[in-house]
């Protein structure tokens, strides 16, 4: 009997072990690698998919390559120690990791980082598809526009910089996508950039199909702020448009997230159905 005791108390405080061993070696976080989807990273750190979305104010399965995931509730709050730490004590500024994104840092909240780029919480809620204020240290935010200045000119002596145009289209962040829509009230994919165009002055086609007619082409090495970009997202010719903002992004309006957002041409989805380019700012 008292060999039996020894085995299950053996059995017991090997199975704690392993518990809390498991525990200590599940990441905090986990920055998006190329081929990446919710479901296998939630496979390969031992978390469902849903707790990922919850912990990180996803309300889509979409996220991008280097975006900074939280797998796990951030600890609970500790007593300041009495000695700072040299880390503690080095001086730091924004956490800016490239011209457009910010590593949240504790203590911020969606407000004080609208302050500090100024920007709004709208726009940093929409533009990183948050559900709602909750943010976490150490993840990753785009916090301004990925815009570059390139001045095209045309018809005669006016002007006008692609980021002109980029900065009327974020105007309409998180404006509803509505099939055949030309409007505020609601937009599809070529309705949009037809109606921001048109806010210059600039008639294109009514489809992306026949919008993809319209312009000059341009390579996807050359893209610059205010190009139309293409999409096959049927199987069945060119059927989504959007326009190029800079650093591999572009904004268009979104029939899977039913609103105007950001997306990434080089993500998993976006990259293989790409199409092409065309400049029609002149």
């Amino acid at each position: 009997m008292r060999k039996i005791w020894g085995i299950y108390i053996f059995v017991i405080f090997v199975s704690l072990f392993a518990g809390s061993t498991a525990v200590m070696a599940s990441p905090a976080t986990y920055v998006v690698k190329t081929g990446d989807c919710l479901w296998s990273i939630a496979k390969a750190n031992g978390i469902s998919v849903n707790s990922i979305k919850q912990l990180n104010g996803l309300n889509s399965d979409l996220i991008y390559v280097g975006q900074v995931l939280t797998l796990s509730n951030p600890a609970p709050e500790q007593t300041v120690p009495s000695s700072p730490t040299a880390e503690q004590t080095a001086p730091s500024g924004p956490a800016v990791v490239s011209q457009s994104a910010y590593i949240i840092q504790p203590g911020d909240s969606l407000w004080s980082i609208a302050q500090k780029f100024g920007t709004t919480v709208d726009y940093l809620k929409v533009t990183n598809n948050l559900a709602d204020d909750t943010i976490y240290p150490g993840n990753t935010l785009l916090v301004r526009s990925p815009l570059v200045s390139t001045n095209i000119s045309r018809s005669g002596n006016v002007s006008i910089k692609g980021t002109s145009v980029v900065a009327k289209a974020e105007q309409y962040l998180g404006s509803p996508y509505l099939y055949g829509g030309t409007s505020p009230a609601g937009f599809d994919c070529s309705g949009f950039t037809q109606f921001i165009y048109r806010q210059f002055q600039i008639p294109i086609n009514r489809t992306a199909a026949s919008q993809y007619n319209n312009g000059s082409v341009v390579s996807k090495t050359e893209l610059v702020a205010g190009d139309l970009v293409f999409f096959n997202t049927s199987g069945s010719g060119i059927s989504h448009v959007g326009i190029y903002t800079g650093n591999g992004q572009f904004i268009h309006a979104s029939s899977g997230l039913g609103k105007v957002i950001y997306s990434n041409l080089n993500d998993d989805y976006y990259s293989p159905l790409y199409v092409g380019a065309r400049r029609v700012i002149k």
